[in-house]
């Protein structure tokens, strides 16, 4: 399996909840097809250039392994969602077996106790 980078560009046109459900759409594409390893929203940007006249969009970063052929799979896929306005599969070239281990080690870290020291501001009467 290779690893591979997927970056998306969503229409701004729709809310947040909205992009976060093409974006869920999509994880579950890639989840079909292959591990998924890291999704990263970067949020609405302004595009370098106006593509089908709107000069924003949400951006998204998907890190995932798969065999090559499901890349061709996956083109298909992401070419009929018309709220795409771009999209770019790449190899992944820096060292995947090192984000693993980040990913491993923030999955291995529990949430903060409460006796973070927050609860000594209660005040007793």
């Amino acid at each position: 399996m290779n690893p591979y980078e997927l970056l998306l560009i969503i229409t701004p046109d729709y809310d947040e909840s909205e992009a976060e459900a093409l974006t869920n759409q999509v994880k579950g594409i890639i989840e079909n097809g292959g591990t998924l390893l890291k999704v990263d929203p970067w949020g609405k940007k302004r595009l370098a250039y106006p593509i089908r006249k709107r000069s924003e969009g949400y951006y998204v970063l998907y890190i995932f392994e798969s065999v090559p052929s499901f890349v061709a799979e996956l083109n298909q896929s992401l070419r009929v969602i018309e709220t795409i306005l771009r999209y770019m599969v790449v190899g992944y070239e820096d060292d995947i077996n090192k984000l693993k281990a980040e990913l491993t080690a923030k999955a291995g870290q529990t949430t903060p106790d409460s006796n973070d020291g927050s609860e000594d501001t209660t005040t007793s009467e």
